[in-house]
């Protein structure tokens, strides 16, 4: 079974959907990420899923690659085993670097990517500091499980506000400073003009979620009376 294989590569994560483990292939080092099978479901449904899932991806990364995107690069694609085998990309992730000489221009690199993904007419889906990795050729975009084609302006907002969130978490004094170089990044990549509406409309992402989180604190609350 692939999944004993696999299990003789290095575990670098384990999620409820993959695997990705480190290995060779071809003489290079390389990233395997392998969809898990889920045991409750239909065996049938289940590989057919990850088959599609997988050839999903891999065609993500296809399209970002061709249109000048900083991803891993492909070296093999095995739908029917739910398995990718892909560049591995060597470097601290940009969560790491944050507060480090240099950082803001990182910044401004990991809006530069966003904006050309989004210009390629792809979201991420789970576009977080920890899913950027810095090598010598500047910030790539890793993990795209969740990745979609999408040039829907809601789409393109949960991006950045997925990324303000998850720097707003792990280093508030400096989430300002870092949307702003980001900001001028993606804005190089998707224009002024369409970069300020994103933006926009993840100010609208983030007030619904505060909504809502204020909304559920008074139904706790309510329910809590009597």
């Amino acid at each position: 079974m692939i999944e004993s294989w696999a299990s003789s590569l290095t575990l670098l994560k384990r999620g409820a959907e993959s695997e990705v483990r480190l290995g060779d292939f071809m003489g290079m080092k390389a990233i395997y990420k392998l969809r898990v099978s889920k045991p409750y479901m239909d065996p049938a449904l289940d590989s057919r899923l990850r088959a599609q899932r997988t050839l999903k991806e891999a065609k993500v990364l296809s399209v970002a690659l061709a249109r000048g995107v900083r991803v891993p690069r492909l070296y093999a694609v095995f739908p029917s085993l739910g398995l990718i085998v892909m560049e591995y990309v060597r470097g601290p992730t940009l969560k790491e670097l944050v507060g480090s000489p240099g950082w803001e221009s990182l910044a401004e690199d990991a809006g530069l990517q966003l904006g050309l993904l989004h210009s390629a007419g792809i979201v991420h889906g789970d576009s977080t500091t920890s899913n950027m990795v810095v090598s010598d050729g500047g910030v790539t975009l890793i993990d795209f499980g969740l990745a979609d084609f999408s040039s829907e302006l809601e789409d393109r907002a949960v991006d950045v506000h997925l990324l303000r969130e998850a720097v707003t978490s792990t280093h508030p004094s400096a989430a300002g400073r870092f949307m702003e170089a980001f900001m001028r990044g993606y804005s190089r990549a998707l224009g002024e003009g369409a970069a300020e509406e994103v933006s926009r409309r993840a100010r609208e992402v983030e007030m619904r979620g505060r909504y809502v989180a204020s909304r559920r604190s008074v139904w706790a609350e309510e329910g809590g009376e009597g």
